[in-house]
């Protein structure tokens, strides 16, 4: 505020213009031209690499709702070489985000971890096959090859084939193929079946060529078994902090802010998934546009709808993951309630409920997306 100069007669007159422009300069100043408030700095660890996975925080830095929940909230990107869980557990982030199962091996090892959001809310793994191969069931994989990277990702398809009478850990009646990170393998024909995420793996055979009839493969070409549908899917994508930061009264409301952010950046994406797709691109163009808007919309489809509000844990659900990740995952005992907390996520849907923002998205439907070679 700029000051002025004002010429007064008298004492009493000098004393009435000081108190209104103190009254001015405190009160009724717009708080565009009074010092900011300092913002809360705190790390968020992905899983992976910058991609439509983790859409929703990077539109939450991007659109200000961050900023707007008084923090300064730094994105760091995964990779094969970073294990959140380690990263958080060290201090390096205050919050994480991970597949359940991994939270759950890290606590058995005694590593104090708690699931403070279920932003997913369903699996996003699958089983593909060929279609002539008539290999369309989890029951036909008998005597079969099936793929999968083994890196804790296997329990929900471990899952499913001892549901259908075979044995993965010891190959008795299946034989265990580790997949690679590329669906090269797959399109040889070297296994009969190979695991997919729906948002990735699946959409790299879909974006590639045919050689018999010189277009790009489509689902009719494919067998897609979701391990939601055969009853073994566990839960994804979740935020994550220590045990220990979270006691903290002080602590407990920075989450709180940081998971309505987060949010109101995962319902941006929900209604405005095409702007979220070039949010994600200006972040890190790792993979390229066509795949990221396949992926978005797939991500999408992984969250909405959310029955009981974003980010809400499903009891029901959590008693599975943590069923199949003590049998496959061998953990010491079966993880409890110990392992998550509802009341802050609870607190954040309550905030946006407050501001009439749709926290479930109970009309959301898959938008189409068409598929690019090559995910160009």
């Amino acid at each position: 505020m700029k000051q002025r100069r004002y010429w007064v007669r008298g004492i009493a007159a000098l004393g009435v213009a000081t108190a209104i422009w103190a009254a001015i300069g405190t009160a009724g100043a717009s708080p565009t031209k009074q010092h900011a408030a300092k913002l809360t700095k705190v790390t968020l660890q992905l899983k992976w690499v910058t991609q439509a996975q983790f859409a929703g925080y990077y539109a939450a830095k991007a659109k200000g709702y961050y900023k707007q929940a008084g923090l300064d909230v730094n994105i760091k990107a995964g990779g094969p070489q970073i294990i959140p869980e380690q990263v958080v557990a060290g201090g390096q982030a205050q919050f994480g985000i991970d597949w359940l199962s991994s939270l759950m091996t890290s606590r058995d090892k005694g590593i104090d971890l708690v699931n403070i959001a279920q932003v997913f809310t369903r699996s996003g793994l699958t089983l593909i096959t060929w279609k002539d191969t008539g290999i369309n069931s989890i029951a036909k994989m008998k005597g079969k090859t099936v793929a999968n990277w083994l890196g804790g990702n296997e329990y929900e398809v471990f899952a499913a084939l001892v549901k259908n009478g075979m044995d993965p850990v010891t190959q008795k009646g299946v034989k265990i193929f580790q997949e690679p990170f590329t669906m090269d393998f797959f399109l040889k024909r070297q296994v009969d079946a190979a695991s997919a995420m729906t948002y990735n793996e699946l959409a790299q055979v879909l974006e590639a060529t045919n050689d018999k009839t010189g277009k790009l493969f489509k689902l009719s070409d494919l067998n897609v078994i979701p391990m939601q549908k055969v009853g073994t899917g566990m839960l994804e994508d979740g935020v994550f902090t220590t045990g220990k930061w979270i006691k903290d009264k002080g602590h407990q409301a920075i989450a709180k802010k940081f998971l309505a952010a987060s949010f109101k950046g995962w319902i941006y994406c929900r209604d405005h998934w095409r702007d979220c797709v070039n949010t994600v691109l200006k972040n890190g163009p790792a993979l390229p546009r066509g795949h990221q808007t396949w992926q978005m919309n797939e991500i999408n489809a992984l969250i909405w709808p959310a029955k009981l509000g974003i980010g809400i844990m499903n009891p029901a659900d959590y008693a599975r993951s943590a069923k199949i990740v003590k049998t496959y995952g061998k953990l010491k005992k079966l993880p409890g309630h110990e392992a998550y907390r509802t009341d802050l996520a609870k607190a954040a849907d309550a905030t946006l409920r407050r501001q009439g923002v749709d926290i479930t998205g109970r009309s959301w439907k898959k938008a189409k997306v068409n598929v690019t070679a090559g995910g160009k």
